[in-house]
């Protein structure tokens, strides 16, 4: 596994998608957004990311396309899902086996914290990151 995961969060919505962000800053990930499903394929494809979060909901392209899309070309990829709405939990459909993890929003960050870990996230020290705090960062404007 590489010193640093390349993390590549997809979200059409910009406060859920800078909420990520700022999460995420804590680990030694390198880090690349995509307003869209479709921005998230052509960042993939090319950038070729160790980790997807994408949420599901997306206009042009949704998440389990942009997970399925980018597993064809990277088999190793570890997709977590996040969604509004509840998957299919027991992940008995199809449509849901490309997902490695799931979570529904808001997100549980301390269990975010633990598959992002179990997947290798470090802090830039090089130590497991600690878990984030219970609760998310105050919501800008709405």
């Amino acid at each position: 596994m590489p010193d640093r995961l390349k993390v590549l969060v997809a979200d059409d919505q910009p406060d859920s998608l800078e909420l990520l962000r700022e999460l995420l800053t804590v680990y030694n990930f390198e880090l690349r957004v995509a307003p869209t499903g479709l921005e998230a394929i052509r960042i993939g494809l090319k950038w070729e990311p160790d980790l997807l979060i994408t949420d599901i909901a997306m206009p042009d392209a949704d998440g389990r396309h942009v997970a399925g899309r980018l597993k064809l070309s990277l088999p190793a990829l570890v997709a977590i899902a996040v969604s509004g709405t509840p998957l299919n939990t027991d992940f008995a459909s199809d449509d849901d086996l490309v997902f490695d993890d799931y979570f529904v929003k808001p997100i549980d960050f301390g269990r975010l914290h633990a598959v992002l870990t179990r997947h290798g996230a470090k802090t830039a020290e090089g130590a497991v990151a600690p878990a984030p705090s219970a609760a998310p960062p105050a919501s800008r404007g709405g």
